[in-house]
């Protein structure tokens, strides 16, 4: 596991997680809506959100410290 992005915003909201994961999504060059990625993550529901939309099949876990 490598933490490979992170983001200073105002506040999390669906629309700042939405615009990270626009960005993160070109910036590594993901194709076929997430297909063969897995991303590990907390409970934020913004994230889960913005994962829904944008990378609907790529795996998202929640990490162990936070379920």
């Amino acid at each position: 596991m490598y933490p490979v992005a992170w983001a200073v915003v105002e506040r999390e909201t669906n629309d700042t997680w939405k615009w990270f994961i626009a960005l993160l999504i070109k910036d590594l060059e993901i194709n076929d809506n997430g297909a063969g990625w897995v991303f590990i993550s907390d409970q934020q529901k913004g994230l889960i959100n913005a994962m829904k939309d944008y990378l609907p099949n790529a795996e998202h876990r929640m990490c162990a410290r936070h379920i």
